[in-house]
């Protein structure tokens, strides 16, 4: 497997257990990326019922954090509060870092778009319940995700992962308290879109990822995707922001320490 990273890189979003499940060895290429360099990572959590395995597949990466969290898919398996009520147990005895993947999905439409709306409103209250960041997902659902965002707003701010929608958004997700954060799509010739957005907004609210093992970098297009690849996607914000590698490391470490210590 090719890595691209350097000391102090963070990746924080993936998906050791899928990564698993289309073959990767998750703990070998983690294990690789720490050794390469890798400071910090967080491992996302898609229903309840995962977490145990996740805490498992990864007990030897401390370095590693995990989140809690019920996809909007989970809206197709049961009621709204009965995944509530499963989340909540699982944040009573494991104590996760943050609420996450959470959010709403156009694209696919799983269940009820009251459903998805439903459950993401209620697992932002049961963060700020337990004072934890939230991790969300948006798939074609910008005004919604942000009207949902202003009506319950998260305490302990949070997470708009793997940003693809336009500077307007980006901004009043900023203004509800959370990050953004860019995976590979960032470097995909076509998004130049993505990039000036990337420009425009205030370093002090930007993330990086790879939301492995999607959405691999475009010089490794068709190629699986692993956290040893998250340099790219600093490489090419380093260039857009014309900011020396070794200060934009230092200024996503200190990010994400602000989010992971002390709140939003």
């Amino acid at each position: 497997m090719d890595f691209h990273i350097s000391p102090g890189m963070i990746d924080t979003h993936f998906h050791a257990s899928v990564m698993q499940k289309k073959g990767l060895d998750a703990v070998m290429l983690l294990q690789s990326a720490f050794d390469a360099g890798l400071s910090r990572g967080i491992d996302i959590g898609l229903t309840p019922s995962d977490f145990a395995g996740r805490k498992s597949l990864l007990k030897d990466f401390p370095s590693i954090l995990l989140s809690a969290g019920c996809y909007p898919s989970e809206t197709e398996r049961a009621e709204t509060i009965s995944l509530l009520t499963e989340l909540e147990e699982i944040l009573e005895k494991e104590n996760p870092s943050a609420i996450g993947e959470i959010g709403l999905d156009w694209h696919w439409d799983y269940g009820t778009r009251k459903q998805q709306k439903d459950l993401f409103a209620g697992q932002i209250a049961l963060a700020n319940k337990y004072n934890l960041p939230v991790l969300v997902h948006n798939r074609e659902a910008d005004d919604d995700v942000v009207d949902i965002l202003e009506a319950v707003p998260p305490k302990a701010g949070g997470i708009l992962h793997c940003f693809s929608s336009d500077y307007e958004t980006a901004r009043k997700v900023v203004d509800c308290g959370l990050y953004i954060s860019f995976a590979g799509n960032l470097t995909y010739t076509k998004n130049e879109f993505l990039r000036t957005t990337a420009a425009k907004l205030p370093i002090e609210r930007v993330l990086l990822e790879t939301d492995s093992p999607y959405l691999s970098p475009q010089k490794r297009r068709g190629k699986p995707n692993h956290p040893g690849h998250i340099g790219y996607t600093y490489e090419v914000l380093s260039e857009v922001l014309n900011m020396e590698m070794e200060v934009l490391i230092l200024r996503m470490d200190k990010n994400f320490r602000k989010l992971f210590s002390s709140g939003s």
